[in-house]
């Protein structure tokens, strides 16, 4: 017994002491309630009811998080638990949920250190924010990535990035795909991001050995290994008291003949208390694969023109034409936005689809809420049966 208390008292000790070396730590955390139903399909097995559990998918997710540092060094780590609560069969269907049930896994951890007076170093499982390589976070858990990330600042208004990207746990789009579910095999990423107080340009290079590029929600628009080379540029300005951003990119796959590059504008403004934006997006008929997320086989773009369904599976594809408009503002404490977004696309029919999305966002407390009712039609007559129709997307959250 007097061998396990000491025990317990060093290792207590060692704790008390790594902890009072350490600096700036900072806990946050969320317990999220992530919930869709819709009234599309029209069959036995997808009856197409609201709230009817064969038409309906969910989760419950609990993330933890910690940031710090010990002297220069510094750490963060993020911790997931998912669960279905059990609802399989009864609330949701158990083979449309977005949950891997009951996995508990470590979506960030990852060091940051100087390199010098102008360089620093994020090295491990993190977020990333590049027009080819991206986390997404329409989902209950976003997907992350397993690499390298030296960021140079060699004057106040510039910063280089340069990135290798190793492995991505977005299979599926789901939460923690294994390294052989990966969809790439290996990225260099370089960019150059300048701003000052009369624009910003962002300049991206992204090479990819051994792209998979597709899954089972989207498409890259090849099914074998490839190398890929995208080159992303965008800039932005202000005219008065309009926001205007330009877009350009081009995708080359050497697996297909073509290259693919797409094009596209935004603005945005303020008038009294509505935020209006609008934007329109084109990719060229040529090429036959999309410009959108590498990680996720294509299901989000960097496009400005992206509704909730209406995404890079519809508007980053060959031949799409895209425009959105979209007008924001606050009712009581009430947040409400209403946007429309309209693909049309000449090569594929089932890509012509328009989306009319109701936002509503408050808070209750300590609680969020977020409610997306969405309408979503299709040119196409099969389309429109199985995959139009009426969604509701529902999201609780309580942070700390």
């Amino acid at each position: 017994m007097r061998k396990i208390i000491l025990s317990v008292a060093v290792a207590a000790m060692a704790l008390s002491t790594t902890a009072s070396a350490l600096e700036d730590i900072k806990v946050n955390g969320e317990a999220k309630l992530w919930y869709e139903t819709d009234n599309a399909g029209n069959t036995a097995a997808n009856p197409g009811d609201l709230f009817n559990k064969t038409d309906a998918s969910g989760e419950i997710v609990f993330k933890l998080g910690m940031t710090g540092k010990q002297g220069n060094v510094g750490f963060g780590t993020t911790v997931y638990q998912s669960s279905s609560m059990g609802l399989e069969g009864n609330a949701i269907n158990a083979y449309r949920t977005e949950v891997t049930n009951g996995d508990m896994f470590v979506g960030e951890a990852y060091v940051t250190a100087p390199m010098g007076s102008m360089t620093s170093l994020k090295l491990g499982k993190q977020e990333l924010n590049t027009p080819y390589l991206f986390t997404e976070k329409w989902n209950a858990i976003p997907n992350t990535f397993n690499a390298a990330v030296v960021t140079v600042k060699p004057v106040a208004d510039l910063s280089l990035v340069a990135m290798y990207v190793g492995q991505d746990n977005s299979a599926s789009f789901k939460v923690n795909g294994d390294v052989n579910d990966q969809l790439f095999g290996g990225a260099l990423v370089a960019g150059a991001l300048y701003k000052n107080s009369a624009f910003d340009v962002n300049a991206w290079l992204t090479h990819v050995s051994n792209a998979v590029g597709t899954t089972a929600g989207g498409s890259l628009g090849y099914t074998g290994g490839t190398t890929v080379n995208a080159y992303w540029i965008d800039a932005g300005t202000k005219v008065a008291s309009i926001n205007l951003r330009a877009y350009a990119t081009l995708f080359d796959a050497d697996a297909l003949p073509d290259t693919t590059n797409a094009f596209a504008l935004s603005a945005g403004t303020k008038i009294g208390n509505f935020d209006l934006f609008a934007a329109g997006s084109t990719v060229s008929e040529d090429g036959g694969h999309s410009v959108a997320n590498l990680s996720t086989g294509g299901k989000k773009s960097s496009l400005p023109t992206e509704g909730v369904y209406t995404d890079g599976v519809y508007v980053a594809q060959n031949d799409s034409v895209a425009v959105k408009a979209k007008v924001a503002t606050k009712v009581a404490s009430t947040g409400v936005a209403l946007q429309v977004v309209n693909n049309t696309n000449d090569t594929t029919a089932s890509k012509e689809t328009t989306e009319v999305d109701l936002f509503l966002t408050d808070k209750f407390g300590d609680f969020s809420t977020t409610a997306i009712l969405m309408h979503r039609s299709f040119q196409d007559n099969a389309t429109d049966d199985s995959a139009g129709g009426f969604y509701a997307r529902f999201i609780v959250a309580l942070n700390f």
